[in-house]
């Protein structure tokens, strides 16, 4: 039957310039959509970022300088005559340079860089899930084009029999056997059949317009978009693969990380330092005089304020990573529920399906019957365009549910992120 046919081909015209699927579609909107270029700009700044965290492992030089008065100093006085100490100068001076190098940071460093690198991730998968909304318009926008193809496809069918039908009744009019009225109702049909194509041409182009802005792609009137082919069902036990589900991991690891830089504040750091001045006194107090000086040694510290906290902050992140896995679970709930919806939205296209292949087989009969019925002046034209009516209702309905099936099929697939 012609309508089934029609479905499964749509468009069959030799030399056309573009043909798109909906894979092609879906990559031309990701590669035009302005979000995709952040994915770029967030990976720059944290390989930057990264680095700055490294810098902290590398010597650490500080340059000081300071001059003083004090109101009084240190003084010595010992009653001998052989020899005198000179009380040290109420001005004194100091220039210093220091190296520092850390030996143990208690982990600082490392649950840093992770941290930031999750951070990325997750920045990441919220561009992924915007990413994947924009794939689920396209495959509406989609449908929506391939089901407007197949109604003008049909509504040429259905002028075409008209044209048919009209010719005979004119004859039949020349000829004396219908009357004037006859004739005008079919036209009247024909007319309200190009309407219909009309209405269908503007809703296309909206489309069109509405796929050229998210692709960036000019689109002509020969245009040809193929019917998805791979329509297989992901397994019904098989995991979401969506990247919200993604997105809900990252964000517990990063909590875990969180955990991970509290215990690491509350440990000990160990480093080695050699320092160098110039200043006056030096090293010898006793000396009140400009002199050199250096030293070097091995520096521990511990600071204990973090115990005070470290314990509530934990909490507080356990409490973080309960709310994350309750929203992760109830959308894997909402989402499953979608997924049975649409496994028996499916079910339902393709019982009715089939029986609207039944139903147009029975309706092509009678048109074809109310054709000859109308040619030897048995019915009216009017009875004859009602049962091409009914004929035209059925295919629209058969494509109708054959669209739906196909979107049904590739929402389900969406809903399980294997696409």
């Amino acid at each position: 039957m012609r309508f089934i046919i029609l479905f499964f081909l749509l468009v069959a015209k030799m030399g056309l310039s573009q043909t798109y699927t909906l894979e092609k579609i879906r990559e031309l909107a990701l590669s035009n959509y302005p979000l995709i270029h952040q994915n770029n700009l967030l990976k720059r700044s944290e390989s930057l970022n990264i680095a700055n965290i490294k810098t902290s492992l590398l010597p650490q030089i500080t340059i000081n300088g300071q001059a003083t008065y004090q109101s009084d100093v240190t003084g010595l006085t010992i009653p001998n005559n052989l020899f005198k100490i000179d009380a040290l100068s109420k001005d004194q001076y100091k220039a210093t340079a220091e190296i520092q190098q850390t030996l143990y940071d208690g982990g600082m460093n490392k649950k840093t860089r992770e941290l930031s690198q999750l951070s990325l991730e997750i920045d990441l998968l919220k561009n992924e899930v915007e990413l994947y909304k924009l794939k689920e318009r396209v495959t509406q926008l989609y449908c929506s084009v391939l089901y407007t193809d197949a109604l003008l496809q049909q509504v040429n069918f259905i002028t075409t029999d008209l044209n048919n039908g009209l010719q005979k009744v004119e004859a039949l009019y020349k000829n004396g056997v219908a009357f004037k009225s006859n004739v005008l109702q079919v036209k009247a049909q024909i007319l309200k059949n190009n309407q219909k194509t009309e209405e269908i041409l503007a809703a296309k182009k909206t489309l069109y317009e509405a796929l050229e802005m998210l692709s960036g792609e000019k689109m002509s009137d020969s245009v040809v978009f193929v019917l998805p082919d791979q329509l297989n069902l992901p397994n019904e036990g098989s995991q979401v693969m969506r990247p919200e589900v993604f997105l809900f991991d990252a964000q517990i690891s990063s909590i875990d990380r969180q955990t991970g830089l509290i215990n690491a504040r509350t440990k000990p750091r160990m480093g080695t330092f050699l320092q160098g001045g110039y200043g006056k006194p030096g090293l010898n107090m006793l000396k009140n005089e400009f002199a050199w000086f250096s030293l070097a040694g091995i520096r521990l510290q511990w600071s204990l304020g973090g115990f005070y906290t470290a314990k509530k902050e934990q909490i507080i992140l356990q409490n973080q990573t309960g709310l994350i896995k309750n929203q992760k679970d109830t959308y894997l709930l909402n989402t499953n529920i979608q997924l049975k919806q649409q496994l028996n939205e499916i079910s339902k296209l393709e019982n009715l399906i089939s029986s609207d292949k039944e139903i147009i087989a029975i309706r092509e009969q009678i048109k074809n019957t109310a054709l000859v019925q109308l040619t030897n002046g048995v019915i009216s034209a009017n009875d004859y365009l009602k049962e091409v009516n009914e004929f035209d209702q059925s295919g629209q309905t058969l494509i109708q549910h054959q669209i739906q099936l196909v979107q049904s099929k590739l929402v389900y697939q969406l809903l399980k992120g294997k696409i």
